[in-house]
Protein backbone atom coordinates (compact mmCIF):
# COMPACT_ATOMS: atom_id res chain seq x y z
CA UNK A 1 0.00 0.00 0.00
CA UNK A 2 1.52 3.37 -1.19
CA UNK A 3 1.19 6.53 0.77
CA UNK A 4 2.23 8.87 -2.09
CA UNK A 5 -0.43 11.24 -3.14
CA UNK A 6 -1.45 10.45 -6.74
CA UNK A 7 -2.01 14.14 -7.54
CA UNK A 8 1.59 15.01 -6.62
CA UNK A 9 2.88 12.12 -8.71
CA UNK A 10 1.01 13.19 -11.83
CA UNK A 11 2.14 16.83 -11.57
CA UNK A 12 5.78 15.87 -11.20
CA UNK A 13 5.59 13.62 -14.26
CA UNK A 14 4.07 16.44 -16.28
CA UNK A 15 6.91 18.76 -15.27
CA UNK A 16 9.48 16.16 -16.29
CA UNK A 17 7.79 15.64 -19.63
CA UNK A 18 7.60 19.41 -20.31
CA UNK A 19 11.26 19.82 -19.45
CA UNK A 20 12.20 16.97 -21.75
CA UNK A 21 10.15 18.47 -24.54
CA UNK A 22 11.80 21.86 -24.10
CA UNK A 23 15.26 20.28 -24.10
CA UNK A 24 14.46 18.42 -27.30
CA UNK A 25 13.06 21.55 -28.92
CA UNK A 26 16.19 23.47 -27.96
CA UNK A 27 18.43 20.77 -29.36
CA UNK A 28 16.40 20.64 -32.57
CA UNK A 29 16.54 24.41 -32.97
CA UNK A 30 20.30 24.46 -32.48
CA UNK A 31 20.75 21.65 -34.93
CA UNK A 32 18.45 23.15 -37.45
CA UNK A 33 19.95 26.63 -37.27
CA UNK A 34 23.51 25.36 -37.37
CA UNK A 35 22.90 22.89 -40.15
CA UNK A 36 21.03 25.53 -42.16
CA UNK A 37 23.97 27.91 -41.96
CA UNK A 38 26.44 25.23 -42.90
CA UNK A 39 24.23 24.10 -45.73
CA UNK A 40 23.89 27.68 -47.01
CA UNK A 41 27.62 28.21 -46.79
CA UNK A 42 28.26 24.91 -48.52
CA UNK A 43 25.82 25.65 -51.28
CA UNK A 44 27.00 29.24 -51.90
CA UNK A 45 30.69 28.38 -52.22
CA UNK A 46 30.44 26.07 -55.23
CA UNK A 47 28.01 28.44 -57.00
CA UNK A 48 30.37 31.37 -56.57
CA UNK A 49 33.23 29.27 -57.80
CA UNK A 50 31.23 28.15 -60.78
CA UNK A 51 30.21 31.69 -61.60
CA UNK A 52 33.82 32.88 -61.36
CA UNK A 53 34.95 30.07 -63.62
CA UNK A 54 32.21 30.84 -66.08
CA UNK A 55 33.17 34.52 -66.06
CA UNK A 56 36.80 33.55 -66.63
CA UNK A 57 35.82 31.32 -69.53
CA UNK A 58 33.85 34.05 -71.38
CA UNK A 59 35.63 34.30 -74.77
CA UNK A 60 36.86 37.63 -75.97
CA UNK A 61 34.83 39.11 -78.80
CA UNK A 62 36.52 38.57 -82.12
CA UNK A 63 37.22 41.73 -84.06
CA UNK A 64 36.08 41.18 -87.67
CA UNK A 65 38.85 41.58 -90.16
CA UNK A 66 38.19 44.18 -92.87
CA UNK A 67 37.11 42.64 -96.12
CA UNK A 68 39.42 43.18 -99.00
CA UNK A 69 37.44 44.29 -102.05
CA UNK A 70 39.13 43.08 -105.21
CA UNK A 71 39.84 45.76 -107.77
CA UNK A 72 37.70 45.53 -110.86
CA UNK A 73 39.22 46.80 -114.06
CA UNK A 74 36.65 48.17 -116.51
CA UNK A 75 37.68 48.26 -120.11
CA UNK A 76 37.29 51.67 -121.71
CA UNK A 77 34.57 51.66 -124.36
CA UNK A 78 35.01 53.74 -127.44
CA UNK A 79 32.03 56.03 -128.00
CA UNK A 80 31.41 57.13 -131.53
CA UNK A 81 30.41 60.81 -131.56
CA UNK A 82 26.95 61.50 -132.98
CA UNK A 83 26.78 62.54 -136.57
CA UNK A 84 26.06 66.22 -136.85
CA UNK A 85 22.91 66.85 -138.79
CA UNK A 86 24.34 70.15 -140.00
CA UNK A 87 26.91 68.27 -142.09
CA UNK A 88 24.18 66.42 -144.00
CA UNK A 89 23.13 68.28 -147.05
CA UNK A 90 19.84 67.25 -148.56
CA UNK A 91 19.28 68.01 -152.17
CA UNK A 92 15.65 68.97 -152.71
CA UNK A 93 14.44 69.41 -156.22
CA UNK A 94 11.63 71.90 -156.46
CA UNK A 95 8.61 70.66 -158.41
CA UNK A 96 8.18 72.24 -161.79
CA UNK A 97 5.98 75.29 -161.72
CA UNK A 98 2.59 74.82 -163.33
CA UNK A 99 2.14 76.65 -166.56
CA UNK A 100 0.69 80.07 -166.18
CA UNK A 101 -2.98 80.20 -167.13
CA UNK A 102 -3.59 81.79 -170.41
CA UNK A 103 -4.93 85.27 -170.16
CA UNK A 104 -8.61 85.60 -171.04
CA UNK A 105 -9.21 87.22 -174.40
CA UNK A 106 -9.65 90.94 -174.31
CA UNK A 107 -13.28 92.01 -174.53
CA UNK A 108 -14.01 94.73 -177.00
CA UNK A 109 -17.81 94.63 -176.86
CA UNK A 110 -19.67 93.27 -173.79
CA UNK A 111 -22.75 91.07 -174.03
CA UNK A 112 -26.08 92.86 -174.42
CA UNK A 113 -29.80 92.26 -174.83
CA UNK A 114 -31.01 91.04 -178.15
CA UNK A 115 -33.89 93.44 -178.68
CA UNK A 116 -35.07 91.42 -181.69
CA UNK A 117 -35.97 88.55 -179.44
CA UNK A 118 -38.94 90.37 -177.98
CA UNK A 119 -37.81 90.80 -174.34
CA UNK A 120 -40.91 91.39 -172.26
CA UNK A 121 -41.21 94.05 -169.62
CA UNK A 122 -41.20 92.65 -166.05
CA UNK A 123 -44.59 92.54 -164.34
CA UNK A 124 -44.96 94.73 -161.26
CA UNK A 125 -45.47 92.47 -158.22
CA UNK A 126 -49.00 93.06 -156.84
CA UNK A 127 -47.83 93.06 -153.22
CA UNK A 128 -45.16 95.65 -154.08
CA UNK A 129 -47.76 97.77 -155.90
CA UNK A 130 -50.10 97.73 -152.90
CA UNK A 131 -47.20 98.54 -150.56
CA UNK A 132 -46.03 101.38 -152.82
CA UNK A 133 -42.56 99.87 -153.32
CA UNK A 134 -40.35 101.57 -155.97
CA UNK A 135 -36.67 101.53 -156.82
CA UNK A 136 -33.96 100.71 -159.37
CA UNK A 137 -32.29 97.30 -159.52
CA UNK A 138 -29.12 96.36 -161.42
CA UNK A 139 -28.90 92.74 -162.55
CA UNK A 140 -25.80 91.08 -164.01
CA UNK A 141 -25.89 88.18 -166.48
CA UNK A 142 -22.89 86.09 -167.52
CA UNK A 143 -23.44 85.37 -171.22
CA UNK A 144 -21.66 82.44 -172.90
CA UNK A 145 -20.29 82.51 -176.46
CA UNK A 146 -23.56 80.94 -177.71
CA UNK A 147 -25.65 83.74 -176.16
CA UNK A 148 -27.08 81.65 -173.29
CA UNK A 149 -27.16 82.80 -169.67
CA UNK A 150 -24.68 80.89 -167.48
CA UNK A 151 -25.12 82.89 -164.27
CA UNK A 152 -27.14 85.80 -162.92
CA UNK A 153 -26.96 87.93 -159.78
CA UNK A 154 -28.26 91.20 -158.36
CA UNK A 155 -25.45 93.76 -158.53
CA UNK A 156 -27.46 96.66 -157.07
CA UNK A 157 -30.62 96.23 -154.99
CA UNK A 158 -33.72 98.39 -155.23
CA UNK A 159 -34.18 98.09 -151.49
CA UNK A 160 -37.09 95.70 -151.89
CA UNK A 161 -36.49 91.99 -152.25
CA UNK A 162 -39.70 91.34 -154.21
CA UNK A 163 -38.70 93.89 -156.87
CA UNK A 164 -35.15 92.46 -157.13
CA UNK A 165 -36.41 88.89 -157.62
CA UNK A 166 -39.08 89.94 -160.16
CA UNK A 167 -36.53 91.86 -162.28
CA UNK A 168 -34.01 89.04 -162.23
CA UNK A 169 -36.55 86.39 -163.23
CA UNK A 170 -38.15 88.48 -165.98
CA UNK A 171 -34.88 89.63 -167.57
CA UNK A 172 -33.55 86.10 -167.41
CA UNK A 173 -36.12 85.12 -170.05
CA UNK A 174 -34.69 87.55 -172.55
CA UNK A 175 -32.21 86.70 -175.29
CA UNK A 176 -28.68 88.08 -175.32
CA UNK A 177 -25.90 88.64 -177.80
CA UNK A 178 -22.47 87.39 -176.78
CA UNK A 179 -19.63 89.82 -176.42
CA UNK A 180 -16.81 90.01 -178.96
CA UNK A 181 -13.04 90.10 -178.64
CA UNK A 182 -10.25 91.86 -180.57
CA UNK A 183 -10.51 89.49 -183.51
CA UNK A 184 -14.30 89.77 -183.65
CA UNK A 185 -14.85 86.25 -182.25
CA UNK A 186 -17.61 85.78 -179.58
CA UNK A 187 -16.29 85.69 -175.98
CA UNK A 188 -17.86 85.08 -172.60
CA UNK A 189 -18.69 88.30 -170.78
CA UNK A 190 -21.06 89.97 -168.33
CA UNK A 191 -24.09 92.03 -169.29
CA UNK A 192 -25.36 94.67 -166.87
CA UNK A 193 -29.03 95.69 -167.04
CA UNK A 194 -30.62 98.38 -164.92
CA UNK A 195 -34.37 98.29 -164.47
CA UNK A 196 -36.37 100.98 -162.64
CA UNK A 197 -39.57 100.06 -160.84
CA UNK A 198 -41.95 103.05 -160.72
CA UNK A 199 -45.63 103.28 -159.99
CA UNK A 200 -47.70 105.31 -162.51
Amino acid sequence: MSFINPTVKSSSSIVVICAAVLVHLLIIWLLVSGLARKAAAFISEPMNATLIEEIKKVPKPEIPKPKVIPKVYVAKSEVTPPISTSSIQATVTAPPEPPAPSAPPAIVNSAKLDMSGGCQKPMYPEASRQSGEEGAVVVGFLIAVDGKIRESKVLGSSGHRRLDVAAREALGLCKFQAGTGENGQPVESWARIKYVWRLN
